[in-house]
C-alpha cells in the first residue's frame, strides 16, 4: 500500500513539473521594469551678436568665422557633459536691433553667455541690455571708452582696446620719429558715430601735449561717397600729418580721393578700423602705399600659450583663417578668436569650481580672467588711466604701428616687433 502511495505521489510531481514545462502552461514571468532614458543634457548656450548684413557685414563675418576657428582649434565641444551650442543674431549695424537681439537671446533662447559687439554704437546698447538682463557679455571689438566706464558688473572687455588707447603705440612713434622729423601740424577727421567721436576726444589733448597744432578738426559721415570738399579744406590747411578715424569703405575712398587731390603730407595715419583690413587694398589700390595705421594685432607677433590642453601660437590663427576662407584676417578677427579663448577659459574654470555653469558663476570667474591670447595678456581689472578714464573689467592689450609698403602691411613700431622698416617722410604723390 505504501508503495502505491509513493508511486502516486511521484506521478503527481512529474505531472506538475511537466505541466509547468509545457508551452503556455508556465506561470507568467513578472514584467521587466521599464527603464527611462536620462533626459538629454541641457546645452551651454552661447549667443553671438554681430553685424552679418549691412555696411559692416565684412567685419561681422570675419569675427563670426574667427570664433568658429577658435572653437575648432581647441576642440572642446562639451563641458560637464553639456554640449556647447551657438546662437547667432544679426544686429545689422543698428543699435536698436542689437538691443532686441540681446533681449531675444536672454528671454527666448536662455543663453548662458554672450560674445560680440563690433561697432561702438551697437556695443553701447548690447552692453546696457546685457547688464540689465544679468547675462555676462564678452566684448570683441566695440571700443567706446564709456562702455566699460559705466560700472557694469556683467560686461567684460575681453580683447577689446578702449578707443582712447588705440593709438598708444603711435604716441611713442610720434615722439621718436614724427616730431623729430618735423611734424608740427595735423589735420584730424573722423567718422561721426561713437567710435570716431570718442577717438577724436582722446586724440586732441595728446596732440596738444606734444605741441602739434590741429589745423583741421572735423567729423564726417562714413556713408558719404564724395569726400573731396572736405579733403580740399584739408589741403588748404597744409598739415604735416593727417590723422583719420575711418571704417572700411570710407577709408578706401578717402585714400583714393586724397591721392587724386594731391593732399601731400609727411605722414597719413589711420587709427585702425578700415585701414587694417585686407580689403582696404582692394578699395584704395596703389594708394594704400605709405599709409600708416595703428593696429591691435599682427600675425607676426609671437604670442603663444596653452588652453584646454592645446598649445597654440599666434600665427596659427592667421594660417587657419587663410586656409579656410582664402582671405586674410585683420585685428578684428583676432579679437574674436581671443574672445572665444576668454569665453572657453571662463567656462572651464566655472566647471572646475564644482558649481553649475550658469550666468552668475560665469560672471564670477570672468572677474578673475588672466589669460594669454592672440591679443596678448587679457586681464579683467578696475583701473584709471592718465586721462582720468575709470574702467571696470577692462584689460589693455598692446598696440602696434603698421605701414602699407609695396601693397603689404609691415609692423614698423615698436622696433622690437618690426617686420619692416618705416618710410618717413613719405614721398609726394607726384613722385611715386
Amino acid at each position: 500500500m505504501r508503495k502505491v502511495k509513493q508511486t502516486l505521489f511521484l506521478g503527481l510531481v512529474i505531472v506538475l513539473v511537466m505541466g509547468f514545462a509545457l508551452p503556455g502552461c508556465a506561470p507568467k514571468a513578472a514584467p521587466a521594469e521599464k527603464t527611462t532614458p536620462p533626459p538629454p543634457a541641457v546645452p551651454i548656450k552661447i549667443g553671438i551678436v554681430l553685424p552679418m548684413t549691412g555696411a559692416n557685414a565684412k567685419f561681422g563675418e570675419m569675427e563670426r568665422d574667427s570664433i568658429m576657428i577658435a572653437y575648432n582649434k581647441f576642440g572642446v565641444k562639451e563641458i560637464g557633459g553639456r554640449p556647447i551650442n551657438f546662437i547667432i543674431e544679426d544686429e545689422r549695424g543698428d543699435p536698436s536691433i542689437a538691443k532686441s537681439a540681446v533681449e531675444k537671446l536672454v528671454g527666448v533662447d536662455n543663453v548662458d553667455l554672450i560674445v560680440g559687439g563690433y561697432s561702438s554704437a551697437c556695443t553701447v546698447t548690447i552692453a546696457a541690455a546685457a547688464n540689465d538682463l544679468a547675462v555676462p557679455l564678452i566684448i570683441t571689438t566695440g571700443s567706446k571708452d564709456d562702455i566699460t566706464m559705466a560700472g557694469y558688473q556683467w560686461v567684460f572687455s575681453g580683447p577689446r582696446v578702449p578707443a582712447s588707447h588705440y593709438a598708444d603705440a603711435m604716441w611713442d612713434f610720434l615722439d621718436k620719429v614724427f616730431v623729430p622729423g618735423g611734424v608740427k601740424t595735423v589735420a584730424l577727421y573722423y567718422e561721426m558715430t561713437d567710435w570716431g567721436t570718442s577717438s577724436a576726444k582722446a586724440l586732441r589733448p595728446k596732440f596738444e601735449k606734444r605741441g602739434i597744432k590741429l589745423v583741421y578738426d572735423s567729423p564726417y559721415d562714413s556713408k558719404a561717397t564724395d569726400f573731396k570738399p572736405m579733403l580740399s579744406k584739408v589741403k588748404a590747411a597744409n598739415p604735416d600729418m593727417i590723422m583719420a578715424v575711418s571704417y572700411l569703405t570710407d577709408a578706401g575712398l578717402l585714400a583714393r580721393q586724397a591721392a587724386e587731390l594731391r593732399v601731400n603730407v609727411k605722414a597719413y595715419m589711420g587709427q585702425a578700423g578700415g585701414y587694417t583690413m585686407p580689403e582696404f587694398l582692394e578699395l584704395a589700390g596703389d594708394n594704400v602705399n605709405y599709409i600708416f595705421t595703428t593696429t591691435n594685432w599682427s600675425p607676426v607677433v609671437a604670442w603663444k600659450g596653452e588652453l584646454a590642453g592645446v598649445k597654440w601660437i599666434n600665427k596659427e590663427y592667421y594660417d587657419a583663417y587663410v586656409a579656410t576662407y582664402k582671405a586674410e584676417p585683420d585685428y578684428h578677427g583676432s579679437q574674436a578668436f581671443a574672445g572665444w579663448q576668454v569665453a572657453l577659459d571662463a567656462l572651464l574654470r566655472a566647471n572646475a569650481t564644482g558649481k553649475p555653469i550658469n550666468r552668475e558663476n560665469i560672471k564670477e570667474v570672468l572677474k578673475g580672467t588672466k589669460l594669454m591670447t592672440t591679443l596678448g595678456l587679457i586681464e579683467h581689472k578696475e583701473w584709471t588711466d592718465e586721462m582720468g578714464h575709470h574702467y571696470y573689467n577692462q584689460s589693455l592689450p598692446p598696440t602696434y604701428v603698421i605701414q602699407w609698403l609695396k601693397k603689404a602691411q609691415q609692423v614698423v613700431w615698436p622696433l622690437a616687433g618690426k617686420s619692416g622698416d618705416y618710410v618717413f617722410p613719405v614721398p609726394k604723390y607726384e613722385e611715386r
